[in-house]
């Protein structure tokens, strides 16, 4: 399906979006946002377009420690 070009709520980016704003492909997308934990949320106007909060994809593009599961660390200590 091609991406259809909408607007998003304020503060949140289509997954296509937030896959443009990592330079990332899809498959990568989604291996970050299973291994982060981070939420989803569901486009109230298309329930099969998945939405992401941008401090949730800016957090992704951060650095990390080589070496270090930081995610595996964030889950545990919820």
């Amino acid at each position: 399906m091609a991406d259809i070009p909408r607007d998003t709520p304020e503060g949140y980016l289509t997954m296509a979006q937030a896959r443009a704003r990592l330079g990332v492909s899809k498959v990568t997308m989604a291996r970050l946002v299973r291994a982060s934990g981070v939420q989803t949320y569901e486009d109230p106007r298309d329930a099969r377009v998945k939405l992401l909060r941008v401090e949730d994809v800016d957090r992704l593009a951060q650095p990390r420690p080589a070496g270090e599961d930081q995610w595996s660390k964030a889950k545990a200590a919820a």
